[in-house]
Parts: C-alpha cells; sequence; structure tokens
C-alpha cells in the first residue's frame, strides 16, 4: 500500500526526505506549532480562531491500542482549547478508530470530518475486510452536538474523507478514489443547501491529475487549496490552489518554497479573515520537525505595499482636500484626497507605473509618473508631492521709452475662451492660468490692447505650460506706439517691400502677404486712416510712371478694403518719380533706383483725437 493511500486512510508512516533549510528572505514564515509531538500530528483547522487538529500520539481512553497496518497508535482530534463547544465536538466525534481530517463551518455549527467506517457503533467493511474511510457531520443546536449524520455518497466499495464546507456552507469539497476519476484519489464537490445533498461532481483536470489529489480547503477568498503527488513538484506531496467559480475552477497553480519542500506537504488551511496567502497552518513531515508529521504555522511576509506622502505648497505648508488618482497600467484607478495634515496613502502594487495626476482648486494642476520600483519587503513607498502655484504671467504696457502705461485696457481670450478684461496700473496686472489647465498642456492666448492715444495691438501667443508660477512673455510684446499722424507705419509693424511684375499694377502673392499685414494693423486700430502711396523711380516718362504708380496704389488699398470693416480707413495714391529719396536721377545706382520704387503707408488721420 502506497503513502498516498495510507495518508487517505488516515495511517501515517515515515518517509524518507530531502534537507530543507529557511531563508531568511524567504516570502513565507513557517515554524513549528507549539503543540506537536513526536508522534504524527497533522491536519490542522481553525475553529472559532482555535486549533482543532488529528494526532496519533497516545490517548488518554485507549493508551496501548495501536493500529496492526503501522503499530502506532490511531488517530484522533486533539485540541489545546478550553472551549466547551470545541471539547464536546472532539468528544463527540472520536472513537476507537481512525478519525482524521475535520471541516467546521463558517459560523461553528456544522463540522464534517472523516473516520473509519463506524457508524453508529457498527462498522462497515469491504469485501476485503477493510473498514474504509468515510465522511460523517453533526449540528450544534441548543448547546448540544447532535449525533453524526451519515454523507450520503459513502460506500464500502471505496473511500470517501477529507472534507472542506465552503465559507457559505453550501459546498462541500471531498476526496475519494470511487470509480470514474482521474487517476488515484480525486477531488469533488457536491452542494449542502439546506441539509439536503445534490449529486457528486469531480473537478476536472483543471484540478485532478492522474496523481493523488487530497486535502482540500477553501478559504474566505474564494480558492480551493489541496495538496498532490503530481509530477513536477517538489516532491511528495504539494500543496497547490485553484480559484474557484460556479462553472469551473482555473488551472492548478504550485505554491512555492517554504510552503512546498522535498518533503510532504499538505493540509493548508487559512486562518479565517486573514486574506489570499496571508497567515495559516499546514502540515509536513520535512525535516527539523518533532515527529513523522507536524503542523506549521505559515505567514505571507510579503505585507502589502502603499505609496505614502505628504502634500505641501512651494511655502513648505500642508495642503489638506488634495485631489490624487492613481492610474495603474491595467486601467485601474485609486481616488483619494490628502488629510488635514496634507498626508495621504493608497494601496499600490509593486514594480508598475503609475500616472498620477493631482487637482486642487487653488493650486497648479499637474501629473506625474511614479514607478514602484521596490523589492517585495519593502512595505511603503515615500513620495511627498509640492503643488506649485498657478502658471501666471505679467503684463505691463510700455511705451517706447520703457515708462509704464496706465490705462491701457487688455482683454485675454485662452483658446477662444474671453477669460479676462481690465484695465493696467502703473504696474500692469498678472493673469492666472484656469484651474483646469495642467502641466503640459498647449494653450493659445489672443491678447487685445487699446488706448486711446496709442496704436491698437493684438498679440497672439502659443505657450506650453512648463511649470507654475511666473511664465515668461518678452516685454517687446507690450511695447506701445502713440498714435500720431504722417506716421509711417512700416515702423511699427514688420513690413517687407511689396513688388508687381514690370509695367503691372496685379497684387502678386508674395505682396498680399505684406498687405495682410497691413489690414490686421487697420483692423486692430478702427480709428486710424492712412494713405497707400506708390512711387517709382526716375526712369521712364513723368506721365507713365504717375499712370503705373496711381494704379498700384489704387490696387494695394482695394485689396486692403476687402479685408477691413470700414473701407474708409484707407485710399491710395500714385506719385510717380515726384518723391524720390534719392533726387539725382543720373548717378543713383541700382540698389538707390530700388530705394526710390516703394509703396509707404502713412497715418493721415485719428479719429479719437
Amino acid at each position: 500500500m502506497n503513502k498516498y493511500k495510507i495518508l487517505l486512510l488516515i495511517s501515517i508512516i515515515a518517509f524518507a526526505i530531502a534537507g530543507f533549510a529557511q531563508d531568511s528572505k524567504e516570502k513565507y514564515s513557517v515554524t513549528d506549532a507549539t503543540f506537536n509531538s513526536d508522534q504524527s500530528d497533522f491536519s490542522a483547522t481553525y475553529f472559532n480562531n482555535e486549533i482543532v487538529y488529528v494526532s496519533d500520539k497516545p490517548s488518554s481512553s485507549m493508551p496501548g491500542k495501536k493500529d496492526p497496518a503501522t503499530g502506532r497508535g490511531f488517530c484522533d482530534l486533539k485540541t489545546d482549547s478550553q472551549s466547551d463547544k470545541i471539547l464536546n465536538l472532539i468528544n463527540k466525534i472520536n472513537t476507537k478508530y481512525h478519525e482524521g481530517q475535520t471541516s467546521i463551518s463558517a459560523d461553528g455549527n456544522w463540522a464534517f470530518f472523516t473516520r473509519n467506517s463506524f457508524f453508529q457503533n457498527e462498522k462497515r467493511f469491504t469485501d476485503d475486510k477493510l473498514m474504509p474511510l468515510q465522511i460523517f457531520y453533526v449540528n450544534y443546536d441548543n448547546g448540544i452536538w447532535s449525533d453524526e449524520f451519515d454523507f450520503p455518497i459513502n460506500s464500502t466499495e471505496y473511500s470517501t474523507g477529507h472534507p472542506a464546507i465552503s465559507t457559505d456552507g453550501k459546498t462541500l469539497y471531498f476526496v475519494s478514489d470511487m470509480p470514474g476519476g482521474l487517476g488515484g484519489t480525486d477531488i469533488y464537490r457536491i452542494s449542502f443547501i439546506s441539509g439536503a445533498w445534490g449529486s457528486p461532481e469531480n473537478l476536472g483536470a483543471t484540478v485532478n491529475s492522474e496523481s493523488n489529489e487530497m486535502f482540500p480547503f477553501v478559504g474566505d477568498d474564494n480558492m480551493l487549496y489541496f495538496s498532490s503527488n503530481r509530477a513536477g513538484g517538489f516532491g511528495g506531496l504539494d500543496v497547490y490552489y485553484s480559484e474557484i467559480s460556479a462553472k469551473k475552477l482555473s488551472s492548478a497553480q504550485i505554491m512555492e518554497s517554504p510552503i512546498n519542500s522535498q518533503s510532504d506537504d499538505f493540509a493548508f488551511v487559512l486562518l479565517p479573515g486573514s486574506g489570499k496567502f496571508a497567515k495559516g497552518l499546514l502540515s509536513s513531515d520535512r525535516p527539523g520537525g518533532k515527529g513523522l508529521d507536524d503542523v506549521y504555522a505559515w505567514e505571507y511576509m510579503i505585507k502589502p505595499f502603499r505609496i505614502t506622502g505628504t502634500v505641501t505648497n512651494m511655502k513648505g505648508e500642508v495642503v489638506e482636500n488634495t485631489n490624487l488618482i492613481f492610474n495603474a497600467p491595467d486601467g485601474t484607478k485609486q481616488i483619494i484626497k490628502s488629510g488635514l495634515d496634507g498626508k495621504y496613502m493608497v494601496a499600490a502594487e509593486r514594480n508598475i507605473n503609475y500616472y498620477t495626476t493631482v487637482d486642487h482648486t487653488n493650486y497648479f494642476n499637474d501629473y506625474f509618473n511614479l514607478k514602484t520600483e521596490v523589492d517585495d519587503f519593502t512595505e511603503f513607498l515615500v513620495y511627498d508631492i509640492v503643488l506649485e502655484d498657478f502658471p501666471k504671467f505679467k503684463i505691463r504696457p510700455i511705451n517706447e521709452d520703457g515708462t509704464p502705461i496706465e490705462g491701457m485696457n487688455i482683454n485675454i481670450v485662452c483658446d477662444n475662451k474671453d477669460l479676462f478684461t481690465g484695465i493696467s496700473t502703473l504696474e500692469g496686472i498678472y493673469w492666472e492660468f484656469p484651474h483646469t489647465y495642467h502641466r503640459g498642456d498647449s494653450v493659445t492666448l489672443l491678447i487685445d490692447f487699446n488706448k486711446k492715444g496709442y496704436l491698437n495691438k493684438k498679440v497672439t501667443f502659443r505657450i506650453v505650460i512648463e511649470n507654475g508660477g511666473d511664465v515668461v512673455i518678452p516685454k517687446e510684446q507690450f511695447i506701445f506706439v502713440k498714435a500720431e499722424e504722417k506716421m509711417e507705419i512700416s515702423k511699427i509693424i514688420d513690413l517687407n517691400p511689396i513688388y508687381y511684375d514690370f509695367a503691372k499694377w496685379d497684387i502678386r502673392d508674395d505682396a498680399a502677404v505684406e498687405l495682410n499685414k497691413v489690414v490686421k494693423f487697420l483692423n486692430e486700430n478702427p480709428d486710424v486712416q492712412i494713405e497707400l502711396s506708390s512711387h517709382t523711380d526716375c526712369r521712364g516718362s513723368d506721365y507713365s510712371n504717375l499712370q503705373l504708380s496711381d494704379k498700384r496704389a489704387k490696387s494695394a488699398a482695394d485689396y486692403i478694403k476687402k479685408g477691413i470693416k470700414d473701407p474708409n480707413q484707407v485710399y491710395g495714391k500714385g506719385y510717380g518719380e515726384t518723391k524720390p529719396i534719392h533726387k539725382d536721377c543720373n548717378t543713383c545706382t541700382e540698389e538707390q533706383h530700388a530705394e526710390n520704387r516703394r509703396t509707404e503707408f502713412t497715418i493721415v488721420k485719428i479719429n479719437n483725437q
């Protein structure tokens, strides 16, 4: 009879094992339970956070009785608890035969246990005169444990054992070598609703194999834990787990060292309420124990990971009620607020990148990428956050000699939204970007300036917000020119020479670019009227030069009129060669002739003066 069959029959024998040593940096700690003896102690479970386990150490009721198959004592349920409810249960269950793995319902009122086929003082035998394993259960009602009930799947043709009741009390998982399995012993489940049993279901190939699957346990983390001696393990029985669903269970995954060793590792249970892989008990015959099998307390040493820190402003003052949004790569999002002390804490995963946004109505919205590059034993990553003031810029209009202009009307349009209208002082004005903007945003600003006695100006900026605080805008953008008649506007706006084809006055594409600048200037200064004058060099007849320049001036003026609101702001006039810059035609160089061939835009009237 192989060891796994004997284990199923609760007859424990010695087994050759390899060495095992626990690294101080293992993810799990594994320590001997205090109740272990020099006999076999195993299959511990929790009952109201106290422990009930199986042992073949001598019983006071039958100190000399031994199992003839092993030469050792019979297995009974044991406890160090002083609870009457627990002690009464053990007294109800234990007999002169083997009692084994037990499972207690979450409410503590149902106990399912394994025993040799001995029911109501009657022995049940196989054809070979053996007493197979069977499952029985008792109920606690009005302070008394009932007599045992017979599990309907019990049979003398095969064994059933190792019951494990689900946390909702509706499903019982168990082990059997009944016909139709995948091989060895398999794990089954059966519904148990209002005291009525359904039909058994083999858990299939995601859990079972051709080898032996045994010792199931269902945790409150919706996981099935069990042991198997299938190929690919550490050696002997190893602990596996599978996620439970209504239709099927996920493929079994093996647990790592030191939960598993090169010895037999089995009867893995969780402390109720502790969480997945957090804390519990297991049995093993690994080296270093007190007996053949021992119970070990295990604990997951990798604690939950958190990101924590303090939110302050640039002055070092704590900032409460800051909205922090941590976005994980899988799309999950956590939204938290900093407390009255500015502190925050958020549950996180190790070694992933969080895209985090920061939002507070009084400070610059921000974002950052935070990678949690920490080892498995780091519990906290401290990340302090410093909030910057809203981005802002100073607008201080000045005249050409640098004197501040007071009373300049200023209007700011931000991304096509009219957001500010104000009047400058000698100190200028400060304007903050709206709260909706974040670092890295691209913003288009249109600033409109006007004041009586000055030429109006509209300035367009496209800014990428890099930081909070002051945004620097070149002061040249805020220099304003007093509106004066006879002023040549090419001294105010950047105009290139306007060219025409030989003997023609059609507006070329390159000329249109320059004339559009004049259109913009006039639309910004509706009170200004200009004369567009066209001039030629001294070559050619006076009459033809006058006619050609006048046609060119009027053609350019007509082009401008189409783009401005008030066509009366401009008129064109040709002067031919009557107003040369260089007057001695006979001695002019080609460059001087070109300078004489010019177009001028001169302010002739300002209506608001």
